[in-house]
């Protein structure tokens, strides 16, 4: 239970200080973010003793293969710095959205009511939690945030391939191909 409250209070904080901030200011501190974290994912091969204590005291905040690779970490923060760097502010948060909501909600009701594996480890109860948070999240936001910027079959298509992003085989970390990837078809539903 800890990985996903800490993915989703993480994942809240970009699109959240970007609606806030400019493009320039929230590059730049996302930036310097994913410098630390790098320097830290360093440190934790580097020095193997950093990274026994880190699995050993904060264990629930990771994937036991976590500890021999990267955590997600640099991945949830680059993908947020370049979809941010690509797309503009409505596209960028709506993207960042879908993956803060969907990714934890699939992970909770993939854990509890996965029963039909499509790709392993993801269920077809995780991906259809995935699509209707997401589907939700976008409409909240076209309607509420963002009414001029994409029309509701848009987003739902856009939740739709953010869901098939997600489920896919991961060769690259889900972190940074759900907003990078959505961004793009946000981008392209947008014509």
């Amino acid at each position: 239970m800890k990985r996903p409250f800490f993915h989703f209070l993480g994942g809240l904080i970009f699109p959240v200080i970007y609606y806030f901030n400019t493009r320039k200011v929230v590059l730049l501190c996302t930036l310097v973010l994913l410098i630390v974290i790098l320097l830290f994912e360093w440190a934790r091969k580097k020095y193997p003793v950093l990274n026994a204590w880190l699995f050993t005291y904060c264990a629930g905040f990771f994937k036991p293969q976590e500890k021999s690779g990267l955590t997600g970490m640099p991945f949830f923060v680059g993908g947020a710095l370049i979809t941010i760097a690509l797309y503009d502010k409505s596209l960028a948060i709506t993207a960042l959205c879908f993956l803060t909501f969907g990714d934890v909600t699939a992970a909770l009701v993939g854990k509890k009511y996965g029963k039909h594996k499509i790709l392993a480890p993801k269920s077809l109860e995780g991906s259809m939690a995935f699509f209707l948070v997401t589907g939700a999240v976008g409409l909240f936001l076209k309607n509420y945030y963002f009414p001029d910027y994409l029309s509701n079959s848009s987003i739902l298509i856009a939740a739709f391939i953010a869901t098939l992003i997600e489920s896919l085989p991961a060769y690259l970390d889900d972190n940074l191909t759900v907003p990078v990837l959505t961004g793009l078809a946000l981008q392209l539903l947008r014509f």
